[in-house]
């Protein structure tokens, strides 16, 4: 338990203080007669030091990717919105062509393959170098993004009260992701990494989705078909049972976009610091070498 606070307190360090004095102070905390009140003292001598480094000019460009992240999910609709409309449209040519009747079925398939396609191209481009990253991205990206999130369902009528229970859990599971994900690839266990993305990724939207059904509006009888958002059926990806008709469905999806930006940002991330750690750490044993 010491050992988990003195790691959180040098944390909250800037990172040229911790690593300069971080040995020394871990060193006395570890050895201190009164660790509690000392590892107190030192957060907080942490958090005056943090505050210090915020000058405006540092500050402005992260608040400026911030609201860039807030207003990312408007662009990911908008984009999956014209890929649709471009799929249907072609789906339905192709259909009536070819002597098809065109069913929900086949006109489902261009909103899906829309959606996966937004989430290729997010993954793609969080995955490319940058020169700037994202202060504490564990916290900003979920945090901008939610704000985005409610913004532009508010907008598409969904269910307020729904809307903001689901994607406040939503947050509270990206915040818990990126945490694990970011200590898994600190860690060097990339591969592990890789499978508790895609793993609690995919069970944060299932939970996220169900809760914002069920929230929304009364669940039908029939409980036994709640164990999916999107259940297939053999004519195609069938309607939840306690969706009606007219009900907006645009959340799940915007949910899926938001999910694969949140993680894949905080891995990027996270690599970038893991390498950054690294290369400082070969340069700091590469000065002490040469002073021998």
């Amino acid at each position: 338990m010491r050992a988990t606070l003195i790691r959180l307190a040098m944390a909250i360090y800037p990172a040229p203080v911790r690593d300069r004095y971080g040995v020394e102070i871990t060193d006395l905390l570890a050895h201190s007669t009164r660790p509690w009140r000392d590892i107190a003292d030192v957060g907080r001598s942490a958090l005056s030091e943090q505050a210090a480094t915020w000058t405006w000019a540092r500050t402005h460009p992260q608040l400026r990717r911030m609201a860039w992240l807030a207003a990312a999910p408007l662009g990911f609709v908008l984009t999956a919105l014209l890929l649709a409309v471009c799929g249907l449209a072609l789906a339905t040519t192709y259909a009536k062509d070819a002597g098809y009747d065109v069913t929900p079925a086949v006109l489902t398939a261009p909103d899906a393959l829309s959606v996966l396609a937004v989430c290729g191209a997010i993954a793609a481009v969080a995955l490319m170098p940058r020169q700037h990253y994202l202060a504490a991205p564990v916290l900003t990206v979920p945090a901008s993004l939610t704000v985005g999130i409610l913004a532009i369902a508010n907008v598409l009528g969904e269910t307020r009260s729904a809307t903001l229970l689901a994607a406040l859990c939503w947050c509270a599971a990206m915040l818990a992701l990126g945490g694990a994900i970011t200590v898994l690839i600190r860690r060097g266990r990339t591969g592990v990494a890789v499978v508790v993305l895609v793993v609690g990724g995919l069970a944060a939207l299932e939970l996220t989705s169900v809760l914002y059904a069920i929230a929304g509006r009364l669940v039908a009888a029939d409980w036994v078909s709640l164990y999916s958002v999107w259940p297939v059926s053999a004519s195609g990806i069938a309607d939840p049972p306690w969706f009606s008709a007219d009900a907006p469905k645009v959340l799940p999806a915007l949910l899926a976009m938001c999910t694969t930006c949140a993680l894949t940002v905080v891995a990027a991330s996270a690599v970038h610091q893991r390498t950054a750690g690294f290369l400082r750490s070969q340069a700091w044993v590469g000065a002490a070498r040469r002073q021998v």
